[in-house]
């Protein structure tokens, strides 16, 4: 991604639909929207609304900052993982991140 295409929302909405394996006919289905919106959102033609860029954040796993170029560091969220789950992924998390600072 070059410098312009980092505050790119549709870019980015783009490229999270793809990564969770999602059609546009998927996406807008879970969405509540046409297809065509979905198209619009990721071309820039349509901006959506707070609420519906908060549903899209929900569903996509990610923040509002990230899909809008805020933060431009990626966010995946995990709403429904157990306390263990969750203590075990903050440990992998960590030792993944002190072997990189290690390098």
């Amino acid at each position: 991604m070059n410098d312009e295409q980092v505050y790119d929302f549709g870019i980015r909405l783009r490229q999270l639909r793809e990564e969770r394996g999602l059609s546009r006919t998927a996406f807008a289905k879970k969405l509540g929207v046409s297809k065509e919106t979905i198209y619009r959102y990721e071309n820039n033609v349509q901006v959506p609304s707070l609420d519906r860029a908060k549903q899209i954040a929900v569903i996509l796993r990610t923040s509002i900052d990230y899909l809008i170029g805020l933060d431009n560091q990626y966010t995946l969220k995990f709403s429904n993982l157990s306390k263990e789950q969750r203590s075990a992924l903050n440990h992998f998390l960590r030792v993944f991140v002190d072997e990189q600072m290690a390098e």
